[in-house]
């Protein structure tokens, strides 16, 4: 291919890209309401798989860059899907915090793609040591919210039953979701 038709896709893909950006951004600032709706949840997470990390892997950027792209959008779809099937967590305000730095390095990576001089591996490298602190603390704060039982839990089992099954549940998808980096 030519470097303009090169450039021509890395374009499409940075316009698809902002519109994908823009919507799981909504989703993550209204995440309470967004977990609740099971379409809404699909929506967030084919929008990161599929819109910004199947797309970058199509595209004539460095691999490590892709790389990047492909395990800070995994982070934010594994985080998600593990609250999901949770299904009892409290969205509290660290949670959602956590989860907004992960988007907003994930969306410096995608916008730095327009910039002349692009990134540097350094920069990669910095911001994948980054999101691998974000993905540490938000494996802790999972861990900490499901040991807080909900009033769900409690009308269907004790609270003490409830916090040993979901946490051998949780430490499970937090290691699966530690495996994929």
């Amino acid at each position: 291919m030519q470097p303009d038709q090169l450039q021509q896709i890395k374009g499409y893909y940075l316009e698809a890209a902002e519109a994908h950006l823009k919507l799981i951004e909504q989703h993550l600032l209204h995440l309470r309401s967004t977990l609740h709706d099971p379409d809404q949840v699909n929506e967030l997470c084919h929008a990161v798989r599929c819109g910004i990390v199947g797309g970058a892997n199509l595209l004539p950027i460095s691999q490590f860059h892709t790389q990047g792209i492909h395990q800070t959008g995994l982070c934010l779809v594994d985080c998600v899907h593990l609250i999901r099937q949770q299904g009892s967590l409290k969205v509290d305000q660290t949670l959602q915090a956590l989860l907004m730095q992960v988007f907003y390095a994930l969306k410096k990576l995608i916008r730095a793609m327009n910039e002349p001089s692009g990134l540097t591996d350094e920069q990669v490298t910095q911001i994948l040591s980054t999101t691998e602190s974000m993905r540490e603390q938000l494996k802790d704060h999972l861990k900490e919210l499901s040991r807080q039982p909900s009033s769900a839990n409690l009308d269907t089992a004790s609270a003490e039953e409830t916090e040993v099954l979901s946490l051998d549940d949780l430490q499970s998808l937090i290691d699966e979701l530690l495996q994929d980096s």
